[in-house]
């Protein structure tokens, strides 16, 4: 049984929310595991992955961006990170998109304003298909932006981010 017990604000009270069972299965729907990029090479990661997520954990959960270190000083795809993460019950937390967050607070677009440039580059980028959270940080890379910066034109216009990649949605 997998169960990872957290707090979440909802609606200005804080909950005890426990993801289980029925969490991990929808995400291995969302993601098939057989179908990722990483699946074949997770038999293969490097012996000091499961110890370098729990050394980069905060409160008991691994940041995002940590995540994204890992992978990279370990040179191993995202996806073996996200998949080890779910494997020893670690919940990734803090999505550098701003698409989720432990606390669940909402982000925030009142008062924003989003550069012209930023927005015509998402609306050109969706012209051209979806909106993947690969295409967020190329675009982010490209426009030399954070992509978080991207991440906010793309809910400005209502566009909905998808397949992270660390599998987490």
């Amino acid at each position: 049984m997998y169960a990872v017990s957290i707090l979440v604000h909802r609606r200005g009270v804080m909950m005890k929310r426990v993801f289980g069972d029925t969490d991990r299965i929808k995400k291995m729907v969302r993601v098939p595991a057989k179908n990722t990029p990483g699946a074949q090479a997770q038999a293969g990661a490097p012996a000091g992955l499961v110890e370098a997520i729990r050394g980069s954990l905060a409160d008991g959960f691994l940041p995002c961006a940590a995540a994204f270190g890992i992978a990279k000083k370990l040179k191993i795809p995202l996806v073996v990170v996200g998949d080890a993460a779910d494997d020893i019950g670690v919940r990734v937390v803090n999505c550098q998109l701003g698409c989720f967050k432990v606390d669940k607070s909402v982000h925030d677009l009142v008062g924003k304003t989003v550069r012209p440039e930023l927005a015509a580059a998402v609306e050109s980028h969706i012209a051209n298909g979806s909106l993947t959270c690969a295409d967020v940080f190329g675009l982010a890379r490209r426009l030399k932006v954070r992509p978080i910066e991207i991440a906010d034109a793309a809910n400005q216009s209502h566009t909905k981010i998808h397949h992270c990649q660390l599998g987490c949605f």
